[in-house]
């Protein structure tokens, strides 16, 4: 298993979030998760808060934010993968609540992505709107 930080630090905002997850190779499809692409899968049934131990329940909308940051990369690790089927188990989440943007869930585990299969990183930009407070994401693609 391994934890990736997402960290954005600007001038108005700041966004943090720690995932930790793992990636499962299987040979028929996963009985657990959802697909993101043909053989990339996303579980986030069983996620634990790191810092208090307690399980957090992810609300639907925080796993669609999960499955669009792995949707950015699914097609790289097809392509760098041999295994019939990945299932990313997401594990845990480092989140402050004070601090805690869902839309950050998307870098993040796209950025872990990057780091656990030895992905070119894609760039992600966060702003946000100064007066609304709503966090926009840009993909360079």
């Amino acid at each position: 298993m391994r934890t990736y930080r997402y960290k954005v630090q600007k001038s108005g905002f700041g966004l943090f979030l720690g995932i930790a997850a793992e990636a499962i190779r299987l040979t028929v499809p996963p009985t657990a998760g959802a697909p993101v692409s043909d053989r990339v899968w996303l579980d986030a049934s069983e996620v634990d808060n790191a810092y208090y131990g307690n399980r957090l329940t992810l609300t639907e909308s925080e796993v669609a934010t999960l499955r669009v940051g792995l949707g950015k990369v699914s097609g790289d690790i097809e392509l760098v993968e041999s295994s019939p089927y990945i299932l990313i188990a997401v594990r845990a989440l480092e989140i402050f609540e004070v601090d805690y943007a869902e839309v950050a869930l998307a870098p993040a585990i796209a950025g872990w992505a990057e780091a656990e299969f030895s992905l070119a990183p894609r760039r992600c930009h966060a702003t946000r709107d100064s007066a609304t407070g709503e966090f926009t994401l840009d993909w360079d693609e």
